[in-house]
């Protein structure tokens, strides 16, 4: 069926009058009165003078669901807008079905279909990778901040590819708190890949304590590396910390090195291999640097290796050098540094996490099922656009756009790169999907029961293991004043 390729257009109640007000059998003038509406289709009966009756429905319908309040329903999931807003468009006199209808067309079609999409799409670029020893990035994702988070969805990307190839998400009730989903995801995505013959030779993450044991003992074998920028941003926290707490007694001297300190590890990452000590031994260096002595540091990096430079150096021994050699040299922090990752880092999976706020914000609360489809259509968008090309000018010039860090406020302005808009191939096939489920289990309630059945088992709601209230006796103690 091609119908779902044909535009659709928004026709006014005057129109559409003007349009039936001429019988078709005698050419009189007609009356017309709208039968019923039922969400975007609406059935209008002309009456004319001679009894000729002529009866108009503005779209076709499969079974008893007009079309439209299927492809109306997708195009609000898959682009990943909430119904509650996108309803409120529709309040000015526009026909709309309710959030019922569209929730019962999301578990019965809209689910089902991005789940099979997404496993098929999943499957192909897994069994391109069979038998192969890939260099992963994994992160965590809590739809909440705190402790209190109820779902955490973890990622795995082929940091060569920069695909995202495994999702997994977890509710807080499956593991012992939301603070172990993170690794109970890491464990579930490892164990999928696993299955489909792919072993893990790299892993990129950032510093959690259980996934750096759970590596360490289950997986000796994988290298497990720390993404600079996430031990960078902890670095940069603390002296900027100890910049506030330095200030009455001369700290803001260490201003200047914050910004240094992140570039001096970022540069002690990439140009030292997988040598450990050798790492350990240039990031120690900077406590000397700071304090212009440039030769000497140890056996492994004896001399620093830039060219002289003029800057405000930190007094050697001085309360604020102090502070930031204490800073530099923690001891949690040198054991780390050994392992920060040489080459490939997780700056994809920020990226695809950005866009997961938009397919799931952070500040709507979904279901599971509902939950876990639009994490997949998060990952079919950025898998579809993250090697998107780079724009050039008409000489073969790259283009570059000025941004202004919000975090930085207007301190620091930065450059990046432009690149082609993005696409939306994949919708074409959700869509396509979605139409042949409703052609296939026509019946929305069967299609809702067979679609529990795709999901598999799923956790139960946090509240099943709640006590069990009395609805009346809450309003009672709501209303009175001695509770």
């Amino acid at each position: 069926m091609t119908f779902h390729l044909k535009k659709q257009f928004l026709v006014s109640e005057s129109a559409l009058n003007k349009v039936l007000s001429v019988c078709r059998t005698c050419g009189g003038h007609c009356e017309n009165v709208v039968k019923f509406a039922k969400g975007t289709m609406v059935c209008v009966a002309s009456v004319c003078s001679q009894g000729h009756v002529f009866e108009w429905k503005s779209q076709t319908c499969h079974n008893s669901m007009p079309w439209s309040n299927l492809l109306v329903s997708s195009a609000v999931f898959f682009s990943g807008a909430s119904f509650s807003k996108t309803v409120q468009i529709f309040n000015i006199n526009l026909q709309m079905f309710s959030m019922r209808t569209f929730m019962t067309i999301q578990s019965a079609y809209l689910v089902p279909a991005t789940i099979n999409v997404w496993e098929t799409t999943q499957a192909e670029m897994l069994e391109k990778r069979v038998g192969q020893s890939l260099t992963l990035g994994g992160d965590c994702r809590c739809d909440s901040p705190g402790y209190s988070a109820k779902y955490g969805s973890y990622s795995l990307m082929d940091l060569q590819t920069n695909e995202v190839l495994n999702v997994q998400l977890v509710q807080s009730n499956e593991a012992r708190g939301s603070t172990h989903m993170e690794l109970e995801g890491l464990k579930r995505s490892i164990s999928h890949l696993e299955e489909n013959d792919i072993s893990l030779k790299n892993l990129v993450t950032d510093r959690h304590v259980m996934v750096k044991k759970f590596m360490r003992e289950q997986h000796p074998n994988t290298d497990h590396y720390f993404d600079v920028w996430h031990v960078a941003k902890g670095v940069t926290k603390k002296l900027k910390k100890l910049e506030g707490c330095a200030k009455k007694k001369g700290g803001e001297v260490i201003r200047p090195w914050i910004k240094s300190a992140s570039n001096h590890m970022y540069w002690t990452s990439m140009s030292s291999g997988d040598d450990c000590g050798l790492k350990r031994a240039k990031w120690s260096s900077l406590v000397n640097h700071v304090a212009d002595k440039h030769e000497g540091h140890s056996d492994l990096f004896p001399h620093c290796q830039h060219h002289p430079t003029d800057r405000d150096w930190l007094e050697k021994g001085s309360r604020p050098h102090k502070m930031l050699t204490a800073v530099v040299q923690s001891p949690y922090l040198m054991k780390d540094i050994g392992k920060l990752s040489p080459v490939r880092q997780t700056y994809g999976l920020e990226v695809y996490h950005n866009i997961v706020n938009h397919f799931a914000s952070k500040s709507n609360h979904y279901f599971y099922t509902s939950m876990l489809a639009r994490l997949y259509l998060a990952a079919m968008h950025y898998n579809e656009n993250s090697n998107n090309a780079k724009v050039v000018t008409k000489d073969g010039q790259q283009k570059w756009h000025i941004s202004f860090p919000k975090a930085k406020k207007g301190s620091e302005v930065v450059v990046k790169p432009c690149k082609t808009p993005p696409t939306y191939g994949y919708v074409a096939l959700l869509l396509q999907a979605a139409i042949d489920r409703r052609l296939d289990v026509p019946n929305h309630l069967a299609a809702s029961q067979e679609g529990k059945e795709i999901m598999g088992e799923i956790p139960s709601p946090i509240t099943h293991s709640f006590v069990a209230v009395d609805k009346s006796e809450l309003i009672q103690n709501h209303r009175s004043r001695f509770c």
